[in-house]
């Protein structure tokens, strides 16, 4: 009742009266309060209106505002004079706990047609572009088990497929830098079992940090007790200790767990400074549109039509099929809320993409046409706004782009979930391919002037891989195993460090890696770093 009421006064501060609430929504409420709130599995009409649409936007903007007002209000209360992280989860549904009785206790699981809108429902309410003012950008990883693309807690290894949890740890860390607060190392009772395996974490946090994160927590370094019963009464029924398997043991034993955890810790402690002063190169920026996020979410049908609209759409079938086919394709991406940059930030990105619904506000229309207008690129498609936020006509962007001057590409249907139009449109921008890799591996690059990371992740299982990579005028030649990773520090054409994990306990195999750059030539076994070279 308290949250109900608190919607009413963001809808009331947002509206100003209700004959206003009223015009925008087609409805014929006599008071806010009368207003209902949006239920978990509530079905949206085919004959629904703009204006029930435009609820659901209404009730993503309060799922977003009250958790804003939730952390303002800590901060508040603590007044402790350090930054302030939210870590909203990850984009991907949660996974269930392996917790004896645990259905006990666990709510409600997610209505299985809504599953797939996860995404839009992690954007809609994560809009950490817009509470920079409150807290910086922290991200928790509970996403699946990256190197084998398994999207539950109990499922074995099997086709790589699509490769989603990985592409998924990439957008987490993607949407905006900052520390990656829990990294599972050693939950293999509580989530996945190939959680105690060591090349299992250490793969997953390489990506969040290939991903963009500047930093990250071993959750948890040390095998530990609970809380009493009052406070923690399910997941000590998992396991004796939590977690299963940390890198040092309930009584301080080390094993394989910990010499993997101490071999990256290392690379961060004697690289991390330089690391951190280099960046991505930006070949695009997604621009997502909230409200889109917010209806998408709570509509599962791709065929729908609602009042002659299709649904708009943000994630599912926009930004996960095209961060997909980036990733594969080497290329670099930022992901932007639209609402919250300005015409210069957009400037600054030189070339934007968005997918665009019938609706649109009229500050954010009037923003890209200005962005077009003073020479930025911009990549548009889907069905053209030619209403406003209140649902009142606004063709501004459609009237721009009925005669799009050069430099804006406009698409009808949706680009962003074919690969082969998407990387198209891409060359026409001009984009041109910085990072180029062999199939079955993934890289990316960061650069510091003549300093480059290059962070690398084989997805062949079994025996030895030749692989290569080409990254702004350099060739790296690799000899990697199972699922191999590692980073790679070149300075000046030289390669001055690394570390590599070229052991798969899960597999039982030890790889035989070679690194080879121009006249250099590194050969080892297994897992191994080095400095100053």
């Amino acid at each position: 009742a308290p949250d109900v009421a608190h919607f009413h006064r963001m809808l009331q501060g947002k509206y100003g009266t209700i004959a206003d609430y009223n015009r925008a929504h087609r409805t014929s409420f006599k008071a806010f309060d009368f207003i209902p709130a949006m239920k978990p599995g509530q079905v949206i009409p085919e004959t629904a209106s703009e204006g029930d649409l435009l609820a659901l936007a209404d009730w993503g903007e309060f799922q977003w505002r009250i958790r804003r007002d939730f952390y303002a209000r800590y901060k508040d209360y603590l007044d402790i004079d350090l930054p302030h992280l939210t870590n909203f989860a990850g984009i991907t549904p949660p996974i269930q706990e392996n917790v004896p009785d645990a259905q006990a206790e666990a709510v409600k699981d997610t209505p299985p047609e809504l599953v797939t809108l996860y995404a839009d429902w992690w954007l809609a309410q994560n809009r950490v572009d817009m509470d920079l003012d409150v807290h910086e950008y922290g991200m928790i990883s509970w996403l699946g088990v990256a190197a084998y693309n398994i999207q539950d807690a109990s499922s074995d290894p099997g086709d790589l497929g699509a490769n989603e949890v990985f592409n998924r740890y990439i957008n987490t860390a993607r949407r905006r830098r900052g520390v990656n607060i829990e990294e599972n190392w050693g939950f293999s009772k509580l989530y996945h079992p190939l959680s105690k395996y060591p090349m299992i974490p250490f793969f997953q946090t390489l990506a969040s940090v290939a991903g963009g994160c500047t930093g990250y927590v071993v959750f948890t370094g040390v095998c530990h007790g609970y809380w009493t019963d009052d406070l923690d009464r399910v997941t000590k029924k998992q396991y004796p200790t939590f977690p299963a398997d940390a890198p040092i043991g309930e009584h301080g034993e080390t094993g394989a767990m910990y010499e993997a955890m101490n071999l990256l810790n290392d690379w961060f402690a004697r690289e991390g400074t330089g690391f951190l002063r280099a960046e991505l190169d930006t070949d695009v920026c997604l621009l997502v549109v909230s409200e889109y996020a917010a209806v998408s979410s709570w509509i599962p049908s791709d065929d729908e039509l609602f009042a002659g609209h299709r649904v708009p759409r943000a994630g599912r079938d926009v930004l996960e099929p095209a961060t997909m086919a980036f990733n594969k394709n080497g290329v670099n991406y930022r992901i932007a809320e639209l609402a919250a940059m300005s015409v210069d930030d957009l400037l600054n990105m030189g070339t934007v993409a968005i997918h665009t619904a019938f609706f649109m506000a009229r500050a954010d229309q009037e923003k890209l046409v200005e962005f077009a207008r003073r020479g930025g690129r911009l990549i548009c498609s889907g069905e053209m706004p030619t209403l406003d936020e209140r649902m009142e006509p606004c063709s501004i962007l459609a009237d721009f782009l009925a005669a799009p001057p050069p430099g804006v590409l406009r698409f009808d249907g949706n680009l962003f979930n074919d690969e082969t139009a998407l990387m198209d449109a891409m060359r026409r921008a001009g984009f041109k391919r910085g990072v180029t890799c062999s199939p079955g591996l993934r890289a990316f690059v960061y650069r510091d002037k003549d300093d480059f990371y290059l962070f690398f992740f084989n997805f062949d299982r079994k025996g030895a891989h030749d692989k290569s990579v080409d990254f702004y005028g350099n060739h790296l030649d690799l000899t990697v195993g199972s699922k191999t990773c590692g980073i790679v520090h070149v300075r000046s054409g030289r390669l001055v460090s690394y570390v590599v994990k070229g052991v798969n306990e899960f597999e039982g195999e030890v790889a035989t890696v070679r690194l080879k750059l121009g006249e250099q030539e590194i050969r080892f076994n297994g897992d191994r770093a080095e400095y100053g070279l």
